[in-house]
């Protein structure tokens, strides 16, 4: 229990004892004044009423403001659940879009990447045609230099002299 409770409690029961030791005392009577008259009245005991009455309303007073207080953290937490679904829901909604982005991105780079190698291969394609005529006029080159050579020789062996070029 809390302090407070205890010390309610014992107060409490320290008034008790307080009128059990002194009944007789409180059961005395005695006249008492509520301004536009008098009565005779056990002072003690209309005091411990009193008590008791103070007591009660303090009771019910404090049992209605817990009870407000826990409808109203039942209601709060309500709330917050709803909110947090919010939460949850915009969060799961900015992944998807998210996702999608990246998606979307990715698709662009292979289409990209896809063009780029097209485009490579395309290249690649015309400079080994290039290669390949370049070789083929180097060759032609080479053979006709080769041709040259060998009529040269043959011509040569028939004249018996090498011409110069």
């Amino acid at each position: 229990m809390r302090f407070r409770t205890v010390f309610l409690i014992v107060l409490l029961a320290l008034v008790a004892i307080f009128a059990a030791v002194n009944w007789t005392a409180f059961v005395a009577p005695t006249t008492l004044s509520l301004i536009y008259t008098d009565f005779q009245a056990p002072l003690g005991l209309v005091m411990l009423g009193v008590t008791v009455v103070l007591t009660a309303f303090f009771l019910l007073y404090t049992l209605a403001l817990q009870t407000s207080v826990l409808l109203e953290s039942r209601r709060l937490t309500k709330q917050l659940e709803t909110q947090r679904s919010l939460a949850d829901q915009a969060e799961y909604s900015r992944f998807n879009d998210l996702r999608t982005y990246l998606q979307a991105e990715l698709e662009q780079l292979h289409r990209r990447h896809t063009e780029q190698q097209t485009q490579l291969e395309q290249r690649l394609n015309t400079l080994q045609k290039e290669l390949g005529l370049r070789l083929e006029q180097t060759g032609n080159a080479v053979a006709a230099q080769l041709g040259e050579l060998d009529d040269r020789l043959h011509r040569k062996d028939a004249a018996g002299t090498i011409k110069p070029l």
